[in-house]
């Protein structure tokens, strides 16, 4: 699928059914994910913001930077977090938008990295790993299935070529993605 120019029926259905009726998904997901709520978060493929939503309200001293490749879906999130001040969203490859360079407590990855096209992967996750501060964490979770999603290794390997440690992870089934990879990786030092 072209993610750029998605279809519009995709667009209805992750931008306005998804969230009404996975909410709960979504918000598991952003509640696992610990916040004191002064950090400075990256949600990258943010789509139609998901999670996002779900982790504006808890960082009142901190700030979300939501990045995604489609107009249509940041547009959307946007809409979305425009309650929210200390959110932005930007429209672009992580690769290309010159944020500054580790500046990121936290790198949120959900349901996207295995969508970046093979030969693109290793250099988005370098240019996430280049964008969190020392000590920053990154949270994942992704599909597994051989039809729609990586092997929990393929994932691994990516983050630990980066320079990322992994701290805990599992191979948990979510619905409505299926089986799927959780983790939590640390920039070293």
């Amino acid at each position: 699928m072209d993610f750029v120019n998605p279809p519009r029926a995709f667009v209805l259905v992750d931008g306005q059914l998804a969230p009404r009726l996975f909410g709960a998904y979504y918000r598991r997901y952003a509640d696992a994910i610990e916040l004191e709520g002064n950090e400075a978060v990256l949600e990258f493929g943010c789509g139609s913001g998901g999670i996002a939503l779900r982790l504006a309200p808890r960082l009142r001293r901190g700030s979300l930077t939501c990045v995604d490749i489609s107009p249509p879906m940041i547009k959307i999130a946007a809409r979305r977090l425009r309650r929210y001040p200390h959110a932005v969203c930007l429209v672009g490859r992580i690769e290309e938008l010159g944020l500054a360079g580790g500046s990121f407590d936290v790198v949120v990855i959900h349901n996207a990295l295995h969508d970046v096209a093979e030969e693109s992967r290793a250099a988005t996750v370098s240019e996430l790993a280049r964008e969190m501060n020392a000590g920053g964490r990154l949270h994942l979770r992704e599909p597994t299935k051989p039809s729609h999603g990586m092997p929990a290794d393929a994932y691994r390997a990516l983050l630990a070529e980066a320079g990322l440690a992994e701290v805990r992870s599992r191979e948990v089934r979510v619905f409505p993605i299926g089986p799927a990879f959780e983790a939590v990786f640390v920039k070293k030092g």
